[in-house]
């Protein structure tokens, strides 16, 4: 079951992702992808959150995309949210390079 972070916890788990801020209320990333790279980024995306049964909240800024990862029923950011921000960034460098 996914933990509710403290703001310690928070902190630590965001200095390995340099490219991720927010508080404890949600965690986000905006990417700045070209057309052609977009809909694998969506298309792959969605299916790290079927696998670990968590959607992250997507927007669509000109020639990007946010990615916001928040646990609602819990009320913030839990260590799933920080999971699969982890498997995301992973993601994004394998498509930006």
């Amino acid at each position: 079951m996914a933990e509710l972070l403290d703001a310690t916890q928070l902190a630590t788990a965001l200095s390995d992702l340099p490219e991720w801020n927010g508080d404890q209320s949600a965690i986000r990333r905006t990417v700045t992808v070209a057309d052609d790279a977009r809909s694998q980024l969506l298309t792959e995306l969605e299916a790290i959150a079927r696998e670990m049964n968590h959607d992250p909240d997507l927007e669509f800024p000109e020639g990007a995309v946010t990615i916001t990862m928040s646990t609602h029923s819990k009320g913030g950011v839990t260590d799933l949210d920080v999971a699969y921000a982890r498997r995301a960034e992973e993601l994004i460098g394998r498509l930006t390079g």
